[in-house]
């Protein structure tokens, strides 16, 4: 990715997610960072991962998340802010891409993977690699030390006791055969689920 472009996309989109979830901006440039790691071991392109991975959660600032916060990890995914997020996140994504010139057939395929970046098994069905990679780092970001500071961040300190946090765990353990088909993004999912004592 040209290191101009993305000055231009940091400066958009930075203030949008502060205005967001708490958390968010800081876990779009870790998810960023991890898109980087796994573009150096897996053949993705750059010019649609790391877009894509910069402007994933962008719904998340559109919308009424209450529903998501109040639900347990497991109901998540079926609260309506689930979906809409991922939709406005795809619209937002396509103006913004517009502005920076990006190519319709970028922005198509960077609004495609946004558009279902949370629902794993849609996305390998695709049998694309750039939505791959931003689905991997995209979940690789809820382990480890990390991840666990960023449930905090996202749900309070508390839920990180009790059987919330132990849904949450089962699911992570779950996501380990489900949420990664590169060799990398397994590899590094497992050392990070060993870090929180999954």
């Amino acid at each position: 990715m040209d290191a101009s472009r993305e000055k231009k996309l940091i400066a958009a989109i930075a203030p949008l997610y502060k205005k967001g979830r708490d958390g968010d901006w800081e876990h779009i440039l870790r998810t960023v960072d991890l898109c980087r790691y796994l573009l150096g071991h897996e053949n993705g392109n750059p010019n649609i991962v790391l877009p894509a991975a910069y402007l994933h959660d962008l719904g998340w600032t559109a919308v009424d998340y209450s529903d998501f916060n109040a639900a347990t990890p497991a109901v998540k995914t079926k609260t309506p802010s689930f979906i809409q997020h991922m939709e406005q996140g795809a619209v937002i994504a396509g103006e913004i891409l517009s502005d920076l010139t990006y190519s319709r057939p970028e922005i198509q395929e960077i609004q495609s993977i946004i558009k279902i970046h949370d629902l794993p098994e849609t996305v390998f069905k695709m049998n694309n690699i750039n939505a791959t990679l931003v689905v991997e780092a995209d979940r690789l970001d809820r382990y480890g030390n990390t991840g666990i500071s960023r449930f905090k961040t996202m749900f309070g300190k508390e839920k990180t006791k009790g059987p919330y946090w132990e849904e949450a765990r089962q699911l992570r353990r779950e996501g380990l055969n489900n949420w990664f088909r590169t060799p990398t993004a397994r590899q590094l999912s497992q050392k990070l689920a060993k870090e929180m004592g999954l």
